[in-house]
């Protein structure tokens, strides 16, 4: 396989850093190119590459997201309670239909179609 050579502009002291890290972990910048463009090759895509700000960022907003969806989900449960539907986050809608399951209430569902049926035919 012909190789080629690559000659690559960095700051300095960010050079000297990352060298270090490298050779704390047994691997060469050479080797670290290598494998980069392995991936990008198999991948034909770059990898999304975030500095630990950005990393810090993205996770407080996925924080930020997940307490939104999570006081949502109560919002729910609130609102039923402030109603008298619900009494306890459990099941909010065990005291609007009487604890019936959904098994239950389909089928109490049809028996009521069933009977405004037959009271149609009769009415005729």
């Amino acid at each position: 396989m012909a190789t080629v050579q690559m000659n690559v502009r960095i700051d300095a002291q960010l050079k000297d850093d990352v060298d270090a890290v490298l050779r704390g972990s047994g691997v060469s910048a050479s080797d670290v190119v290598r494998s980069l463009w392995a991936y990008i090759a198999d991948r034909r895509q770059v990898p999304r590459l975030e500095t630990s700000a950005e990393e810090r960022a993205r996770e407080e907003e996925r924080r930020r997201r997940m307490t939104i969806v999570e006081d949502s989900a109560g919002c729910l449960q609130r609102e039923l309670a402030a109603a008298g539907v619900a009494d306890g986050p459990a099941d909010p809608f065990a005291s609007a239909f009487g604890g019936m399951t959904s098994k239950q209430i389909r089928d109490a569902m049809y028996d009521q179609m069933l009977d405004d049926y037959l009271a149609m035919e009769r009415s005729e």
